[in-house]
Protein backbone atom coordinates (compact mmCIF):
# COMPACT_ATOMS: atom_id res chain seq x y z
CA UNK A 1 0.00 0.00 0.00
CA UNK A 2 2.61 2.40 1.29
CA UNK A 3 4.62 1.57 -2.31
CA UNK A 4 1.30 2.74 -4.42
CA UNK A 5 0.79 6.15 -2.14
CA UNK A 6 4.35 6.91 -3.20
CA UNK A 7 4.00 5.90 -6.76
CA UNK A 8 1.09 8.55 -7.05
CA UNK A 9 2.69 10.99 -5.33
CA UNK A 10 5.76 10.41 -7.24
CA UNK A 11 3.09 11.29 -10.25
CA UNK A 12 1.40 14.38 -9.05
CA UNK A 13 4.72 15.88 -8.51
CA UNK A 14 6.27 15.32 -12.26
CA UNK A 15 2.28 16.19 -13.46
CA UNK A 16 2.74 19.25 -11.76
CA UNK A 17 6.48 20.14 -13.08
CA UNK A 18 5.33 19.31 -16.70
CA UNK A 19 2.59 21.11 -16.08
CA UNK A 20 4.36 24.42 -15.05
CA UNK A 21 7.07 24.06 -18.07
CA UNK A 22 3.95 23.39 -20.60
CA UNK A 23 2.47 26.84 -19.10
CA UNK A 24 5.77 28.59 -19.70
CA UNK A 25 6.40 27.29 -23.54
CA UNK A 26 2.98 28.65 -23.68
CA UNK A 27 3.89 31.83 -22.47
CA UNK A 28 7.32 32.19 -24.46
CA UNK A 29 4.97 31.45 -27.86
CA UNK A 30 2.51 34.15 -26.98
CA UNK A 31 4.77 36.68 -26.20
CA UNK A 32 7.19 35.89 -29.01
CA UNK A 33 4.21 36.58 -31.50
CA UNK A 34 2.75 39.52 -29.66
CA UNK A 35 6.38 40.85 -29.51
CA UNK A 36 6.58 40.59 -33.45
CA UNK A 37 3.44 41.88 -34.24
CA UNK A 38 4.00 44.81 -32.21
CA UNK A 39 7.30 45.08 -33.56
CA UNK A 40 6.38 45.20 -36.64
CA UNK A 41 3.87 48.12 -36.29
CA UNK A 42 6.30 50.47 -34.60
CA UNK A 43 9.13 53.11 -35.24
CA UNK A 44 12.44 51.62 -34.81
CA UNK A 45 14.07 53.68 -31.63
CA UNK A 46 10.77 55.58 -30.18
CA UNK A 47 11.54 53.32 -26.69
CA UNK A 48 12.46 49.16 -25.93
CA UNK A 49 10.20 47.53 -23.92
CA UNK A 50 11.61 44.15 -22.96
CA UNK A 51 10.07 40.63 -21.07
CA UNK A 52 11.95 38.34 -19.67
CA UNK A 53 10.35 34.52 -18.50
CA UNK A 54 12.60 32.54 -17.01
CA UNK A 55 12.04 29.06 -14.93
CA UNK A 56 14.51 27.52 -12.64
CA UNK A 57 15.10 24.16 -10.76
CA UNK A 58 17.49 23.78 -7.67
CA UNK A 59 18.87 20.58 -8.22
CA UNK A 60 20.37 20.59 -4.41
CA UNK A 61 22.61 23.16 -2.16
CA UNK A 62 25.25 23.94 -4.42
CA UNK A 63 24.02 23.29 -8.26
CA UNK A 64 21.31 25.23 -10.01
CA UNK A 65 19.61 25.02 -13.44
CA UNK A 66 17.51 27.74 -15.47
CA UNK A 67 16.13 28.38 -18.36
CA UNK A 68 15.47 32.34 -19.60
CA UNK A 69 13.22 33.77 -22.32
CA UNK A 70 14.16 37.75 -23.30
CA UNK A 71 11.65 39.47 -25.59
CA UNK A 72 12.90 42.40 -26.71
CA UNK A 73 10.89 45.44 -29.11
CA UNK A 74 12.48 47.79 -31.08
CA UNK A 75 15.87 47.13 -30.12
CA UNK A 76 19.16 48.78 -31.39
CA UNK A 77 19.50 45.91 -33.97
CA UNK A 78 15.95 46.98 -35.96
CA UNK A 79 12.94 46.35 -35.12
CA UNK A 80 12.98 42.95 -32.88
CA UNK A 81 15.40 40.90 -31.11
CA UNK A 82 14.59 38.16 -28.85
CA UNK A 83 16.70 35.15 -27.33
CA UNK A 84 16.77 31.91 -25.47
CA UNK A 85 19.41 31.26 -22.71
CA UNK A 86 20.32 28.09 -20.71
CA UNK A 87 22.62 28.19 -17.18
CA UNK A 88 24.06 26.00 -15.03
CA UNK A 89 25.03 27.69 -11.86
CA UNK A 90 27.61 26.07 -9.00
CA UNK A 91 27.35 27.73 -5.55
CA UNK A 92 31.35 27.58 -4.43
CA UNK A 93 29.87 29.06 -0.56
CA UNK A 94 27.73 31.31 0.74
CA UNK A 95 29.31 33.93 -0.94
CA UNK A 96 30.99 32.92 -4.22
CA UNK A 97 29.54 31.55 -7.24
CA UNK A 98 30.03 30.54 -10.56
CA UNK A 99 27.80 29.97 -13.75
CA UNK A 100 28.64 28.59 -17.23
CA UNK A 101 25.85 30.21 -20.20
CA UNK A 102 25.00 29.93 -23.13
CA UNK A 103 22.50 32.28 -25.27
CA UNK A 104 21.54 31.93 -28.68
CA UNK A 105 20.21 35.62 -30.13
CA UNK A 106 18.09 36.18 -32.75
CA UNK A 107 17.59 39.89 -34.70
CA UNK A 108 16.47 41.48 -37.36
CA UNK A 109 18.78 44.22 -38.87
CA UNK A 110 17.35 46.57 -40.91
CA UNK A 111 14.73 43.73 -42.61
CA UNK A 112 18.08 40.93 -42.62
CA UNK A 113 17.89 38.25 -39.87
CA UNK A 114 21.02 36.75 -37.84
CA UNK A 115 22.00 34.81 -35.46
CA UNK A 116 24.30 35.18 -32.59
CA UNK A 117 26.39 32.44 -30.75
CA UNK A 118 27.21 33.10 -27.46
CA UNK A 119 28.91 31.17 -24.68
CA UNK A 120 29.61 32.66 -21.33
CA UNK A 121 31.03 32.40 -18.27
CA UNK A 122 29.98 34.68 -15.10
CA UNK A 123 31.87 34.49 -11.42
CA UNK A 124 29.57 36.29 -8.61
CA UNK A 125 30.03 37.81 -4.96
CA UNK A 126 27.05 38.53 -2.65
CA UNK A 127 26.41 39.52 0.65
CA UNK A 128 24.24 40.58 3.84
CA UNK A 129 24.87 44.01 6.00
CA UNK A 130 22.20 43.87 8.42
CA UNK A 131 18.89 44.42 6.20
CA UNK A 132 20.33 45.27 3.00
CA UNK A 133 22.08 42.48 -0.22
CA UNK A 134 24.72 43.40 -2.06
CA UNK A 135 25.97 41.59 -5.31
CA UNK A 136 29.17 41.73 -7.74
CA UNK A 137 28.65 39.80 -10.98
CA UNK A 138 31.69 40.03 -13.74
CA UNK A 139 31.25 38.30 -16.75
CA UNK A 140 32.94 37.31 -20.07
CA UNK A 141 31.31 36.85 -23.42
CA UNK A 142 32.19 34.66 -26.81
CA UNK A 143 30.00 36.38 -29.05
CA UNK A 144 30.04 34.35 -32.12
CA UNK A 145 27.81 35.74 -35.33
CA UNK A 146 26.70 34.59 -38.53
CA UNK A 147 27.64 38.07 -40.28
CA UNK A 148 30.25 39.31 -38.97
CA UNK A 149 33.94 38.84 -37.02
CA UNK A 150 33.91 36.72 -33.65
CA UNK A 151 34.04 39.25 -30.93
CA UNK A 152 34.81 38.73 -26.60
CA UNK A 153 33.04 41.14 -24.43
CA UNK A 154 33.44 41.75 -20.49
CA UNK A 155 30.87 42.87 -18.16
CA UNK A 156 30.61 43.29 -14.46
CA UNK A 157 27.38 44.45 -12.63
CA UNK A 158 26.92 45.99 -8.85
CA UNK A 159 22.85 45.59 -7.20
CA UNK A 160 22.24 46.84 -3.81
CA UNK A 161 18.67 45.25 -2.57
CA UNK A 162 16.99 46.68 0.92
CA UNK A 163 15.07 43.30 2.56
CA UNK A 164 12.23 45.13 3.13
CA UNK A 165 9.66 42.09 2.33
CA UNK A 166 6.65 44.55 1.65
CA UNK A 167 2.91 42.86 1.39
CA UNK A 168 2.16 39.12 0.90
CA UNK A 169 4.30 39.23 -2.30
CA UNK A 170 7.78 39.71 -0.72
CA UNK A 171 8.36 42.84 -2.72
CA UNK A 172 11.59 44.90 -2.21
CA UNK A 173 13.20 47.62 -4.19
CA UNK A 174 17.07 47.69 -5.84
CA UNK A 175 19.10 49.51 -7.71
CA UNK A 176 21.52 48.13 -10.25
CA UNK A 177 24.62 49.37 -12.58
CA UNK A 178 25.86 47.38 -15.35
CA UNK A 179 29.37 48.31 -17.42
CA UNK A 180 30.23 46.67 -20.89
CA UNK A 181 34.13 46.71 -21.60
CA UNK A 182 34.67 45.48 -25.34
CA UNK A 183 37.61 45.33 -27.94
CA UNK A 184 37.23 49.45 -28.18
CA UNK A 185 36.81 49.69 -24.31
CA UNK A 186 34.04 51.12 -22.53
CA UNK A 187 31.40 50.66 -24.83
CA UNK A 188 28.36 50.78 -22.65
CA UNK A 189 26.36 51.62 -19.09
CA UNK A 190 23.27 50.15 -17.89
CA UNK A 191 21.46 51.95 -14.66
CA UNK A 192 18.62 49.59 -13.59
CA UNK A 193 15.65 51.01 -10.74
CA UNK A 194 13.33 48.50 -10.27
CA UNK A 195 11.34 46.26 -7.61
CA UNK A 196 10.97 42.49 -7.22
CA UNK A 197 8.89 40.04 -5.21
CA UNK A 198 8.03 36.39 -4.64
CA UNK A 199 4.99 34.21 -4.09
CA UNK A 200 5.22 30.83 -3.78
CA UNK A 201 7.14 29.53 -7.21
CA UNK A 202 6.15 33.08 -8.41
CA UNK A 203 8.45 35.71 -8.90
CA UNK A 204 7.62 38.90 -10.95
CA UNK A 205 9.73 41.88 -11.14
CA UNK A 206 9.27 45.29 -12.69
CA UNK A 207 12.02 47.89 -13.83
CA UNK A 208 13.33 51.22 -15.40
CA UNK A 209 16.65 51.09 -17.29
CA UNK A 210 18.91 53.99 -19.01
CA UNK A 211 21.30 52.22 -21.21
CA UNK A 212 23.87 54.80 -22.77
CA UNK A 213 25.81 53.75 -25.72
CA UNK A 214 29.04 55.40 -27.16
CA UNK A 215 28.46 55.82 -30.19
CA UNK A 216 30.78 58.27 -32.53
CA UNK A 217 32.64 59.50 -29.24
CA UNK A 218 29.02 60.31 -27.89
CA UNK A 219 26.92 59.10 -25.60
CA UNK A 220 24.01 58.24 -26.89
CA UNK A 221 20.98 57.67 -23.75
CA UNK A 222 17.95 55.01 -24.19
CA UNK A 223 15.16 54.58 -21.51
CA UNK A 224 13.61 50.98 -21.65
CA UNK A 225 11.06 49.44 -19.45
CA UNK A 226 11.59 45.69 -18.94
CA UNK A 227 9.04 43.23 -17.38
CA UNK A 228 9.63 39.81 -15.70
CA UNK A 229 8.37 36.57 -14.33
CA UNK A 230 10.12 33.80 -13.37
CA UNK A 231 9.01 30.29 -11.95
CA UNK A 232 10.66 28.06 -9.61
CA UNK A 233 10.26 24.13 -10.38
Amino acid sequence: MFKIIEKLHFKLIWALKKTRLDWFAILVMFTLKAGKIYAQNSESGIAELWQELYVYKDFNQKWRGEILFNNLYSSQFGNYDWFLEGKTAFKINEILGVEAIYRQEYYDLNGSKGVEYRPMIRFSGKFKIRDWSIRNRHRIELRMFEIGETRLRYRTDFKIKPNFNWTNLNLNPYVLEEIFINQNGFSRNRVYVGIEGKKWRFEPAIYMLLQSNIISDNWDNQPIVGIMMGFEL
